[in-house]
């Protein structure tokens, strides 16, 4: 009897051939289950769950870190503006220009690479989850392999055992018969032993029952029967004494 929550499981004393019968039907399934298989895809993967959930606090910080590097770059171009006699004027205004283009090309630069960096370690996450489920349905095969040879082993078991039965079978059958068989050959000499102890003294006197007598040249087909005389003489003549007139 197999454990309902682990099929693989038996009871002491369940029968070889149940025990391979489970295990085949284990690998059955087992073997369904692989067939039945589909692998996971990057294309079909939901890559939001792979997200860094600290990525955009990443790069809001780095953004707040740029933009004062870049306060900073502004306040230099108007000391240096300021410093020429050009604050205000139009060399200041291209200098600042210049300036925030370098900060926004920097900035966008930085969410692209924080944005790239985390797909590709979202992709590489699914990825490695759909690998992990290539080798667990290589396990499940595998062991499905093994279930099967594990069958075959129990089946080969349970019909060596079911043959040495039938061997042993035949043997206690060819001595029971043997043992009738003697005393049936016992009985008979029992049941035969007066007829044999009677027709010996007979015989010794050639009056054997069941013989054809024959006087002269005349055959008498008929079955000679001794009668009590005959028994008397046969009597007589083992005993001793001989018959009087």
């Amino acid at each position: 009897m197999s454990n309902p929550a682990n099929p693989m499981m038996v009871a002491p004393g369940t029968p070889v051939g149940q025990t391979a019968a489970n295990t085949y039907n284990a690998a059955v399934n087992a073997t369904n289950q692989a067939m039945n298989f589909q692998p996971g895809t990057i294309a079909g993967a939901n890559l939001a769950q792979y997200q860094n959930p600290y990525q955009q606090q990443v790069i809001d910080q780095s953004l707040a870190s740029m933009n004062r590097a870049n306060q900073m770059a502004l306040n230099n171009v108007g000391a240096q503006a300021t410093g020429a006699g050009a604050y205000g004027g139009s060399r200041q205004a291209v200098a600042e220009a210049l300036t925030n283009a370098d900060f926004n090309n920097q900035a966008a630069t930085m969410i692209a690479n924080q944005n790239q960096q985390g797909f590709m370690n979202a992709q590489n996450m699914a990825q490695y989850d759909i690998n992990n489920q290539f080798k667990q349905q290589n396990a499940v095969t595998n062991a499905a392999n093994q279930l099967a040879n594990l069958s075959q082993q129990g089946f080969n078991y349970d019909q060596t055992l079911n043959s040495n039965l039938g061997e042993d079978g035949n043997q206690i059958q060819n001595i029971v018969q043997e043992i009738i068989n003697a005393a049936n050959n016992q009985f008979a000499n029992y049941t035969g032993y007066g007829d044999t102890m009677l027709n010996a003294p007979l015989n010794a006197v050639g009056a054997a029952p069941g013989t054809t007598a024959t006087t002269g040249n005349q055959s008498n087909t008929g079955t000679y029967e001794p009668g009590i005389f005959d028994y008397l003489v046969a009597a007589m003549t083992y005993g001793g004494g001989r018959p009087t007139a």
